[in-house]
């Protein structure tokens, strides 16, 4: 695969549909979606009122549909940090840094290494050209080794272990820093 081959497009309402499909498949649904905390699967209607402001711009969450081959595989989305002040106070790291969350839906597209090279190109295209950002976080769940891997592998570096409450569970920080910003300056931690 060549990372020709890998591009981006914003999320619409015409995604709903896949993106409720993906969130109710059980190896989506153990680690991200909205019934994570009771491992329920949510119904269409909540998938609509949860991701309707992102699209709107009604929240600072920028979320996009990951495709490969013009194929709709996965979804991804990206946020300032700072944006979130409960999260950041968890998080305490640099509040400029962005943080990234992300699944590939489709479950034939999964280990086949492509989410390293999805989001290394995500990062590189939608993170780290916008002003000021230092670093690039993702924080999966500390027992999600299949993600962990995928994310070092993207060049993301393991910082800590903290527990957020607003989401109620424990997320283990990774970080790689912006090339074009070698000062990494900004940062309250590690």
């Amino acid at each position: 695969m060549s990372r020709e081959s890998i591009t981006f497009e914003s999320l619409t309402a015409a995604d709903f549909p896949l993106i409720h499909r993906w969130l109710n498949d059980p190896e989506v649904a153990a680690w991200y979606g909205l019934g994570i905390e009771n491992h329920t699967y949510p119904p269409l209607d909540e998938v609509v009122a949860h991701y309707t402001p992102h699209i709107n711009r009604e929240t600072p969450i920028h979320p996009f549909m990951m495709l490969v081959g013009g194929e709709r595989i996965g979804y991804i989305q990206c946020y300032r940090i700072g944006d979130w002040p409960e999260y950041a106070r968890a998080i305490d790291l640099d509040d400029d840094a962005w943080a990234i969350d992300l699944y590939i839906g489709k479950g034939e597209m999964r280990d086949r290494g492509l989410g390293a090279a999805i989001l290394a190109a995500f990062v590189e295209q939608y993170v780290f050209t916008r002003s000021g950002v230092t670093a690039c976080l993702i924080n999966p769940n500390p027992k999600n080794a299949r993600g962990i891997r995928c994310y070092e592998k993207a060049g993301f570096e393991y910082v800590k272990t903290v527990f957020v409450p607003e989401e109620g569970q424990q997320e283990y920080v990774m970080r790689v820093w912006n090339p074009q910003n070698a000062s990494r300056t900004g940062t309250r931690g590690p």
